[in-house]
């Protein structure tokens, strides 16, 4: 009878796991490379660049005050996934991957359980070239299609969504994790049929046909992004699934005489659009909290009931966006970024290993910007000045000698001991992927 009476136990303990496995919600991810926040309709933009992205986004709660901590993709995502700084990660520079070892959100989703896939479209985010593939069953970066004219491989919007679809449409083991990744307003940037912004009142430059190229580009990707939308809504995913929208990093599109990113820490290039619909999510809710892109793994989790990883730095964000806790009054942000070079000119040498070119901190509506390689100061009012134009570091502001001192401390912690991956994972292929990319020798 005993025995019965544990078998009986055990059993029921067995499908209670079951059962609340099954339960727990998936989790989609989908990004867009390159895509700065002011360029969505969403967030004012006066073009119709984002319809679907709108949609979902509406759908949920999206963050207006949201940046990434570094302006690189594959040092970015691995940050995002880890919830740990590049300086941390080893992954500081496109090419350079990350660390072994590293606790991932797909890991930590895999030892809960989780069927995982990604399909990727960006040349930095190959496995051997970032290590993010660990914790995925699937992690499909095997693209050889031409998307630009010249050399260079990656994969369209329209593939990303019928790979995606055709994952979804097959019926992954519940729960999962599926990480859609758009590449498509990266630089170059293309004009695409159909999805084609002109404005005869605007100066034909080269620089607004660059800018209307780009616009061009994410409207493209949007469409791609709204089919993908409603194959989930088809398959009704969308009832029991936290789906998260994010870039990895903007784009300086000629502000200061940029354009590109990578290369400076400005509020087009850090600034992102970043928000998450599903169950639990209010709905139609648009906050101005200062949030990051470190928030996004610990906050993923805890909307799938999973505690956030042991060594993850970022916040659980769903207590205040549920109103259960207070937004806290001042939220400290940091930034570091890297030449995106990893072989200097000509000889193939791996020059300013570990240096970062340029670190910065944003406290409320001041941003301090510190550049390594030119010991120089800038501080910007984003109340006053949202272009970040006018450089107030002066040795006499009181506000400016304690900004420049904290950020200075901070960097000082971590200058001695920046974590780095490997640096002989490029091959000949990916030096001139990326070298098309804009990555190399820069």
């Amino acid at each position: 009878m005993k025995l019965l009476k544990v078998a009986a136990l055990i059993l029921a303990g067995l499908i209670a796991a079951s059962v609340h496995g099954q339960s727990r919600p998936n989790l989609i991810l989908i990004s867009v490379d390159t895509l700065r926040q002011d360029h969505l309709s969403i967030y004012g933009y006066r073009r119709n660049t984002s319809p679907n992205i709108d949609r979902l986004l509406r759908s949920g709660t999206w963050f207006t005050n949201a940046d990434s901590n570094v302006p690189l993709t594959s040092p970015s995502f691995a940050s995002m996934m880890t919830s740990r700084y590049p300086h941390e990660t080893g992954s500081t520079r496109n090419g350079i991957p990350m660390l072994e070892g590293m606790e991932t959100l797909a890991l930590v989703l895999q030892k809960n359980g989780y069927t995982s896939a990604a399909f990727l479209s960006n040349w930095p985010l190959k496995d051997h070239i970032s290590n993010l593939a660990r914790g995925f069953e699937l992690y499909d970066d095997n693209f050889f299609e031409k998307r630009w004219v010249f050399f260079n491989d990656e994969r369209d919007a329209k593939d990303v969504t019928a790979l995606a679809s055709a994952w979804l449409e097959k019926g992954p083991k519940p729960p999962f994790f599926l990480w859609a990744h758009y590449s498509d307003p990266h630089s170059p940037y293309l004009f695409h049929p159909g999805f084609v912004f002109h404005e005869p009142d605007k100066p034909d430059t080269d620089l607004q046909r660059q800018i209307d190229a780009y616009d061009s580009e994410i409207a493209y990707a949007d469409n791609s992004i709204g089919i993908l939308l409603d194959k989930i809504h088809e398959l009704g995913l969308d009832q029991n699934s936290l789906i998260v929208f994010l870039a990895d990093h903007g784009e300086s599109l000629g502000e200061h005489a940029y354009v590109g990113h990578g290369r400076n820490l400005y509020q087009e290039s850090m600034r992102v659009p970043f928000g998450l619909s599903g169950p639990g999510i209010p709905r139609g809710q648009k906050i101005g909290n200062q949030v990051e892109l470190l928030d996004f793994a610990p906050t993923a989790l805890g909307g799938l009931g999973i505690p956030a990883g042991k060594t993850m730095r970022g916040r659980d964000l769903l207590p205040q966006l549920k109103g259960e806790a207070a937004w806290p009054q001042h939220f400290l942000v940091y930034f570091e970024t890297y030449p995106g070079a990893v072989l200097g000119e000509g000889a193939g040498k791996i020059v300013n290993l570990k240096k970062p070119i340029w670190l910065g901190m944003k406290l409320d509506e001041l941003t301090v910007l510190y550049s390594v390689s030119g010991s120089r100061w800038e501080m910007h009012n984003l109340a006053t000045d949202p272009k970040e134009l006018k450089n107030l570091a002066d040795p006499a502001n009181s506000n400016f000698i304690r900004y420049s001192d904290h950020l200075l401390k901070w960097y000082k912690s971590w200058e001695q001991s920046i974590a780095l991956g490997r640096t002989d994972a490029l091959s000949a292929e990916d030096k001139q992927k990326l070298e098309a990319l804009g990555y190399l020798n820069q």
